[in-house]
């Protein structure tokens, strides 16, 4: 079986069914047509855990460097008790609206009292980092 590509250009909007059962990007063509991208929601879950992968290695190919993340300033930080009393949900977001949340046990929530107490201690600019 032949595979096409979709050639897009712009992402011009989304819509999700009425049930949750598909989704719709739609995209602009480099010569002005227009197309759309339908999925299974399914589909939803692996491409947001594949995003961040794709545009790490798309900063690497661009600009020669490893070091380099896409960063996102945070604009809102909420902290929730998660269904086991053993877990918080961290949620960030950005002014633009993007948002993820995180599940953090104990060891993660040492790590980040660590580095918060790191931070404070450190000189200006010095760097810290935690696993």
């Amino acid at each position: 079986m032949e595979r096409e590509d979709i050639i897009g250009q712009e992402l011009l909007s989304f819509d999700v069914a009425v049930d949750g059962s598909r989704i719709r990007m739609s995209f602009s063509r480099p010569d002005g047509s227009l197309t759309a991208l339908n999925l299974p929601s399914d589909c939803l879950q692996a491409m947001v855990m594949t995003l961040p992968k794709m545009m790490a290695e798309v900063l690497r190919a661009r600009h020669k460097d490893d070091s380099l993340r896409l960063v996102y300033p945070a604009h809102m930080v909420r902290i929730e008790q998660a269904s086991d009393p053993s877990t918080l949900i961290l949620t960030l977001a950005t002014p633009d609206g993007f948002e993820v949340s995180f599940a953090l046990g104990g060891r993660h929530l040492k790590t980040l009292a660590a580095a918060h107490a790191s931070l404070e201690r450190r000189p200006e600019g010095a760097a810290v980092a935690f696993n």
